[in-house]
């Protein structure tokens, strides 16, 4: 870096756009960080009240030192700015499948020096009387796993950013036309200019819209669904559970892979499953949830929790995956263009891998050696025809 910071501009301020803004401020870089409508907002992926974030990730074994190192930033970030983060009350796998996700994990979670504990029915029905184990095989317990405050993540990083004298912006950032192979800075929807040495856009699922040359063939915006139900006055054995995951199909029909978070820590007792829905527009889309959906959902709580049967639905809420074909993030310079960067197709995984994503990106742009090789493994994919 020469004597004067340099200026990078980075569109999109949700846990990857965040994360990556804060890390070139921490490195000295001056950083205008751009957002429609405010970290955390009601449409973006990384909005809502809780995530998952947890080292089984089954063959995508390179993710899991991610999910190490995006612990350690959490933690870090919660001690800075005294706002909790991350409820580390455990990851609990309930296996009704043949458990070959859960084996897969096993070593890459053991390498890290976390290893889990795997539970016999006995110890569930003992340790977990409020999930139904009769019909389970065995379980996987990731003791410092949990889950993440999403939408105060995301607020907390954005002030970080200011803190650090970064220039924090609520305005519509779209990509300036490259000349020369460069991009020179931002144009906003006001009419306004944004001058930067360097770009990042990080835009989510607005990234089709933004370019579709790179990413209408390449990722798709899908619909998902999140419900949470009401347990009874003064319980406490469904709000003291781990977050908890299951693979299968419990009660009949296609596998499919289910997740929860229990009531101390969102708004209600949370329940989603990770099936990939209908394509979706992120601005213009309608947000009520799917019927059928919700009868689904219904039907799991009451199998496997079969106390919270009948539970009031007292929230819902309609977010979207920003999914690649292979299910990997995104990460890559633009082809046509040396000073502008891409980061997104979150997948899924974005929001609990955004510390180490951004911090990957940001020594990326700077040219560090080792973050253009860790980069290198979430190039664009080819396209979804090819």
């Amino acid at each position: 870096m020469s004597d004067a910071p340099r200026h990078v501009a980075v569109v999109g301020a949700g846990a990857l756009g965040g994360w990556t803004a804060l890390h070139l401020a921490r490195r000295g870089c001056r950083v205008t960080l751009v957002d429609a409508w405010g970290p955390g907002h009601a449409r973006a992926s990384s909005g809502g009240e809780t995530r998952v974030i947890r080292r089984g990730y089954g063959p995508r074994a390179h993710y899991v030192p991610l999910v190490t190192r995006a612990l350690e930033l959490w933690r870090g970030m919660e001690a800075e700015s005294g706002a909790q983060l991350l409820d580390a009350r455990g990851v609990l796998w309930l296996v009704s499948d043949d458990g070959s996700f859960e084996k897969e994990s096993l070593p890459a979670i053991t390498a890290e020096g976390a290893p889990p504990e795997v539970l016999e029915t006995d110890d569930l029905a003992r340790d977990y009387p409020a999930i139904r184990s009769d019909d389970l095989r065995w379980a996987m317990l990731e003791p410092d796993a949990g889950a993440l405050f999403a939408r105060r993540g995301c607020e907390v990083v954005w002030d970080a950013v200011a803190a650090l004298g970064g220039d924090v912006r609520i305005a519509h950032g779209v990509p300036r036309p490259i000349e020369g192979r460069r991009c020179g800075g931002v144009d906003l929807a006001d009419g306004g200019r944004l001058d930067a040495d360097a770009v990042v856009f990080a835009g989510g699922p607005w990234m089709p819209r933004l370019f579709p040359d790179l990413f209408a063939d390449r990722v798709t915006v899908t619909r998902q669904e999140v419900f949470s139900f009401g347990p009874p006055p003064g319980d406490r054995a469904h709000m003291e559970l781990p977050v908890w995951a299951e693979h299968g199909s419990p009660f009949g029909g296609e596998p499919t892979f289910w997740y929860g978070i229990p009531g101390g820590l969102s708004r209600g007792f949370k329940l989603g499953e990770d099936t990939l829905g209908p394509e979706f527009d992120p601005e213009a889309g309608e947000r009520r949830v799917d019927r059928d959906r919700l009868e689904r959902a219904r039907a799991y709580l009451a199998h496997r929790f079969p106390s919270l049967e009948g539970a009031p639905l007292i929230d819902s809420k309609v977010c979207q995956y920003t999914q690649a074909p292979d299910g990997e993030l995104v990460l890559d310079r633009h082809p046509d263009a040396d000073d502008l960067w891409v980061l997104g197709a979150g997948s899924g995984h974005a929001y609990k891998l955004g510390p180490p994503m951004g911090e990957i990106a940001a020594g990326a742009v700077l040219g560090d050696a080792d973050a253009l090789a860790a980069a290198g493994r979430f190039a664009l994919p080819a396209t979804a025809q090819s």
